[in-house]
C-alpha cells in the first residue's frame, strides 16, 4: 500500500481534501507545474463525470474537484452559492500549487467557472463551457426581477417532498439518442445521492448567478461546446458580447447535455486542441 502511494504521488497523481470555508472539499490533482486545467462538474455530478477525458488530463497538469455538497466532498446545510464553489476551486488551486488555470466547467459547473474568472481574473488562464448556463444580461431591473421569480417555482419544488421525481424528470431530459442505457444509469444513479438540500441550494445558487454587465468583457481565450437546439439559439453572439476572444462555439447536432461523456473521443479532440492553441 506503502509502496502504491509513493508510486502515484512520484507520478504525479494523487487524491487530497482541503479546507474551504469550514468544508471539507476533494479533488484529484495529475501532473506537476504552476499552471493547470482545471475540470469542474456540473449540478448533483462529481469529478467522475470527466473519467472520459482521461487521456488528457493523465498527460498534463490538471485538477478534478467534487465540488462542495457533491462527490466525496463535506455536504452541510449551507447556502451552496457559486461564490462558495469559485472560493473552493480557488482553495484547491492554493493547495496544489497552481497559479493559473484553464477552467473547464460543464453545466453548472460552467457557471462556476464564470463566476471564478470574475472573482480571481488572475488566476484565469481560458475558459471551456460544455453546455453551460451563463446567465444572460437583462435589459433592466424589471426584467431581473422578472427572471428571478420565474425560476422560483422550479427551486421550491426541490424543497418540496417530491423533489426526488422532480429531480429525475430533469435528468431524464438531458439524454440523446446517443446516451446509451449504460451511460444513463449511471448518470441518474449518480446524480440522485445528492441530498436535498444540496440540489435545492445549488439550483437556487445558479440561478441567482450575476449575469454580465453591460459593457463588462472578458478578454481571455474561449472554447464553447453545446448541444445544439432551439434554447441555444442566439447564444453565440451573446457570449462573443462578453467574451471578445472566444475562439470557436461548437453547436453539435443530436448531442445531448452529458456530450463529454457520450462522445468522449470528439470532445477530447476539441479540447486538446484548444488547449494546444495556449501554449
Amino acid at each position: 500500500m506503502r509502496f502504491a502511494a509513493f508510486f502515484l504521488f512520484a507520478a504525479g497523481l494523487f487524491g487530497a481534501d482541503v479546507q474551504s470555508e469550514g468544508l471539507k472539499v476533494h479533488y484529484e490533482s495529475y501532473g506537476q507545474g504552476r499552471e493547470a486545467v482545471v475540470f469542474i462538474h456540473g449540478w448533483t455530478c462529481d469529478l467522475t463525470f470527466w473519467r472520459g477525458q482521461a487521456p488528457l488530463y493523465k498527460k498534463q497538469r490538471a485538477l478534478l474537484i467534487d465540488l462542495p455538497g457533491h462527490g466525496e466532498s463535506g455536504k452541510p446545510e449551507v447556502a451552496y452559492t457559486q461564490e462558495r464553489f469559485a472560493r473552493a476551486i480557488d482553495a484547491v488551486m492554493r493547495d496544489a500549487k497552481v497559479d493559473r488555470a484553464v477552467l473547464v466547467g460543464h453545466s453548472m459547473g460552467g457557471t462556476v467557472a464564470f463566476t471564478f474568472v470574475r472573482m480571481f481574473p488572475a488566476k484565469a488562464k481560458g475558459l471551456v463551457l460544455v453546455d453551460a448556463y451563463v446567465p444572460k444580461t437583462p435589459k433592466d431591473e424589471a426584467e431581473r426581477a422578472a427572471n428571478a421569480a420565474r425560476m422560483q417555482p422550479m427551486v421550491a419544488s426541490f424543497r418540496s417532498p417530491g423533489y426526488r421525481k422532480m429531480a429525475a424528470g430533469m435528468v431524464e431530459g438531458m439524454f440523446s439518442a446517443r446516451t446509451t442505457p449504460a451511460l444513463r444509469e449511471e448518470i441518474k444513479g449518480k446524480m440522485a445521492t445528492a441530498p436535498q438540500h444540496v440540489m435545492a441550494s445549488a439550483l437556487e445558487g445558479m440561478f441567482a448567478a450575476e449575469a454580465p454587465k453591460p459593457g463588462e468583457t472578458f478578454p481571455l481565450p474561449v472554447l464553447v461546446i453545446v448541444a445544439a437546439g432551439p434554447s441555444r439559439v442566439g447564444d453565440e453572439a451573446v457570449l462573443r458580447t462578453a467574451f471578445p476572444s472566444l475562439r470557436k462555439y461548437e453547436a453539435w447536432e443530436g448531442a445531448g447535455h452529458f456530450l463529454m461523456m457520450e462522445s468522449a473521443e470528439r470532445f477530447n479532440a476539441s479540447l486538446g486542441e484548444f488547449l494546444a492553441g495556449l501554449r
